[in-house]
């Protein structure tokens, strides 16, 4: 078999790759394969597996169609391709650029792209146990007394809505 890059030599380095469920065979003798990056050895006739291992993230570039090759994050010009080899994006707004790719990467990934996991709450929605409950009541009624003493009337409003919010959530008056 000859070599699909030159068509001079016969192939010595066969490569099968699936990228996006399409299968792509590539035959290459070792002199155009060292030029794409996957030089193995094979020249002197001795390789290492490292260097294989290594050599191939250059080479998956070669894979990509076309549009995923020169898609750019409209902010910070970080290519699609960089994020393939590096796995990190290069700033928030690369989120929105690449949105269907990324979707399509979690969908392979983790089987969905909507978070099915547990969530915490925030806010006023935050559950208090009775204890916590009771040792803020005794807090805010503190200082809310305190306020009182020194008349200063704008916290201790303040101090008073926040105890009966609180006294309320507890099922007290």
């Amino acid at each position: 078999m000859m070599c699909e890059e030159c068509r001079e030599k016969s192939a010595a380095v066969f490569l099968k790759l699936a990228v996006n469920n399409k299968v792509r065979e590539m035959h290459l003798c070792p002199a155009c394969a060292a030029k794409k990056g996957m030089g193995f050895g094979l020249e002197t006739g001795a390789f290492n597996i490292s260097d294989i291992v290594g050599n191939m993230s250059g080479y998956f570039k070669d894979f990509l169609p076309a549009e995923k090759k020169t898609l750019r994050c409209g902010a910070c010009g970080y290519k699609y391709s960089e994020f393939k080899e590096s796995g990190r994006l290069g700033c928030p707004e690369c989120y929105a650029g690449f949105d269907a790719q990324l979707t399509e990467l979690m969908a392979r990934i983790h089987g969905a792209t909507q978070h099915t996991g547990r969530t915490y709450l925030r806010g006023s929605a935050l559950k208090l146990s009775k204890s916590e409950i009771a040792r803020r009541v005794e807090e805010l009624r503190a200082a809310l007394a305190d306020a009182v003493v020194k008349e200063d009337f704008e916290s201790a409003a303040r101090l008073r809505d926040s105890l009966k919010q609180l006294e309320g959530r507890d099922g007290r008056h």
